[in-house]
């Protein structure tokens, strides 16, 4: 290559990189979840889906009037979620579980952090209920109830950390 095209070169590589560096930031959850409140409740699975950037589970609640709304959670990545013992049937339409998780601000029917305990068989999938990270972290399990769900909540098991085995590791 010439001199007189590596400074150019050169230049424009820095300058590509400099733009498409925000876009490898993950986005963050402060702003979108009410990290000073939890649901608690029993739910019916509605609809799982499998796919990035982050496994959803849709399902059916009641709230303290008895009305059914249906609330959505995000989760981890779907190899996040591998790792972590679940596949992409693991969630079935007419599940029924224990369901713990941080709603979303503004009154949005949606959720994050969530841990679920299966009615049937009592087995666990999920968070510990830990939200964040380092200084920021909240222990959600600690939160109290939203209102308009006090008086669905339910208590969940104690978590003795037992989790699937990992897909990977079979």
């Amino acid at each position: 290559m010439t001199r007189k095209l590596r400074i150019p070169f050169f230049v424009m590589t820095v300058a590509l990189l400099v733009i498409g560096t925000p876009g490898f930031a993950h986005h963050g959850t402060a702003g979108v979840y009410d990290f000073g409140h939890r649901i608690t409740t029993k739910a019916t699975v509605k609809e799982y889906i499998w796919a990035n950037p982050h496994v959803q589970i849709y399902f059916i609640l009641k709230n303290d009037k008895g009305e059914e709304e249906t609330w959505g959670v995000e989760t981890v990545s779907p190899g996040n979620a591998l790792a972590n013992g679940w596949t992409k049937k693991s969630f079935q339409p007419g599940d029924q579980l224990l369901v713990s998780f941080v709603p979303a601000k503004n009154d949005r029917h949606f959720g994050s952090c969530p841990q679920f305990v299966f009615v049937a068989d009592g087995k666990r999938l999920g968070g510990n209920g830990r939200c964040g990270m380092g200084a920021e972290g909240v222990d959600m399990n600690t939160l109290p109830i939203k209102p308009g769900y006090t008086a669905v909540e339910v208590q969940m098991p104690k978590d003795t950390r037992e989790r699937p085995e990992s897909e990977q590791e079979k």
